[in-house]
């Protein structure tokens, strides 16, 4: 029972520690495949309203050709509109010219040619450099390209949105599918060319529509760019809104900032910034990262106060090794040779544990995780982390248990020195105190969670469907109904 409790204690701890492990892996990694990575940036921007910070990411169209002919440190700029306000953008009803049957699918956007240049998407059909670069064009991603034209190289075929025939886009090439670390994942990439929403400069600066993205030049001072990039508000911003009678226009370069924030900040540290983009939060990474420690310590103490409060049974036999001859030292190696076998034992079990869990962890958390079996650093992480906590946990008792005087064991008073550990007691007080804090957080939780899910909103959810695609129906809107 002893041991199993030890053994099963530790397990839990390090299978629930492994499963936060990957899930902060998870989230720290995304949108580090591009191969300019460290070079590629989203401008966003702060606006002081009287005290309260806005923030936003939607930026004028000649945003990007403003930043590629002002500024030196910029080798490329391009745009992303995937707002569904606009035509076409969002979702649509698409079809192959030579098929009738419409198909409903999400994830359209606009997109500059310079935009698959500047994230190096890998292409499976076309030519990247001129995948965009015509009106009227569109460029797939792999999983949709098989899903219309299985077994075919589709540039050059054509497609229908929403039953327009008058606009028919050709396929301008094909790119690999994005992988769940990054926040970018439209699978239609229509161009940009010949397309703009504002026509005249000035017209144009009053608009954010679009998302721009810069790629710096090799060596370029990032910090130094975005400090240069006030440049946009004095040159373009200010002389429109003077135009358009703005009292308060002297006061906007005061107030707002234009920032240039890493591809690779994009989906932990843009909570606060309304880019429809399903994003993460640095501030989960956190406490998760947090909980996962907290679990660790709690199951080192139990470690630890197990074999403490242990240490009454074993008197006898510390004892009569010492007076057999034995060395502290060598007691010390026995315990901590016990030690980190049961921490051993303790990770292969809660390696199981947390691969059994798994499936249930990514359904919980909409993650798709896996446990990385063929990475060659898992076993030595796994084997190194065995051997420094099951020694972190095995330091004091064994020098606790090793220090017992064979005198003291045979005079019985052991047995009542061993209940009035100052530091065990205050072991316990730490782990029940951080145990409570950790099921009243999962309780509040989960019952906030349950009343979002099952609170009365005034109208039978059940009842009522949203249509998607109906955009297509036309005139057929009442015999739809009927």
């Amino acid at each position: 029972m002893y041991s199993a409790i030890k053994i099963g204690g530790f397990a839990l701890s390090i299978a629930a520690c492994l499963l936060i492990a990957l899930y902060i892996k998870d989230e720290l990694s995304y949108d580090r495949f591009y191969p300019t990575t460290n070079r590629i940036y989203r401008i966003t921007g702060e606006y002081n309203n009287n005290g309260k910070l806005e923030t936003g990411a939607d930026w004028p169209p000649p945003m990007a050709k403003a930043l590629r002919e002002d500024f030196p440190e910029v080798e490329k700029s391009g745009r992303l509109m995937p707002h569904p306000l606009f035509y076409c953008a969002g979702s649509n009803q698409i079809k192959t010219i030579d098929h009738e049957q419409n198909t409903y699918e999400d994830g359209f956007t606009y997109a500059d040619q310079d935009m698959l240049e500047i994230l190096q998407l890998p292409m499976v059909y076309g030519n990247r450099a001129h995948a965009l670069s015509q009106p009227n064009t569109i460029v797939l991603t792999r999983r949709k390209a098989d899903k219309y034209f299985p077994n075919q190289n589709p540039v050059g075929k054509l497609v229908i949105l929403n039953n327009d025939k008058t606009r028919i886009y050709t396929v301008g090439g094909v790119i690999e599918n994005f992988p769940s670390t990054s926040h970018i994942r439209y699978d239609f990439w229509l161009s940009m060319t010949g397309y703009e929403l504002w026509n005249g400069e000035q017209a144009a600066w009053s608009s954010s529509n679009y998302y721009t993205y810069v790629l710096l030049k090799p060596g370029a001072n990032a910090a130094k760019f975005q400090s240069k990039l006030k440049l946009i508000l004095t040159k373009y911003y200010l002389p429109m809104l003077l135009k358009n009678g703005d009292k308060e226009a002297d006061q906007f370069t005061k107030k707002a900032r234009l920032l240039a924030q890493p591809v690779t900040d994009i989906h932990l540290y843009s909570y606060n910034i309304d880019d429809g983009l399903e994003k993460g939060d640095i501030r989960f990474v956190w406490l998760f990262g947090a909980i996962a420690c907290f679990i660790l310590i709690i199951a080192c103490i139990n470690f630890i106060n197990l074999s403490t409060a242990k240490s009454a049974n074993r008197a006898k036999e510390v004892g009569l090794r010492k007076v057999v001859g034995s060395h502290r030292i060598g007691l010390i190696k026995q315990f901590l040779t016990e030690s980190l076998l049961f921490s051993v034992l303790s990770f292969i079990l809660g390696i199981v544990l947390a691969a059994i869990s798994l499936p249930f962890f990514n359904k919980l958390f909409a993650k798709s995780l896996s446990i990385p079996w063929m990475v060659w650093w898992l076993f030595p992480v796994m084997i190194s982390a065995a051997i420094l906590i099951g020694a972190i946990a095995g330091l004091y008792p064994s020098f606790f248990l090793s220090a017992f005087k064979p005198i003291h064991v045979l005079k019985g008073q052991l047995s009542r020195g061993s209940k009035n550990s100052i530091l065990r007691n205050s072991l316990v007080v730490f782990q029940f105190s951080t145990s409570i804090i950790l099921i009243i957080s999962t309780l509040v939780i989960y019952k906030q969670t349950h009343y979002i899910l099952n609170k009365k909103v005034g109208f039978n959810k059940d009842q009522v469907l949203l249509i998607q695609g109906a955009n297509t129906l036309g005139n057929k809107t009442l015999s739809f109904k009927n």
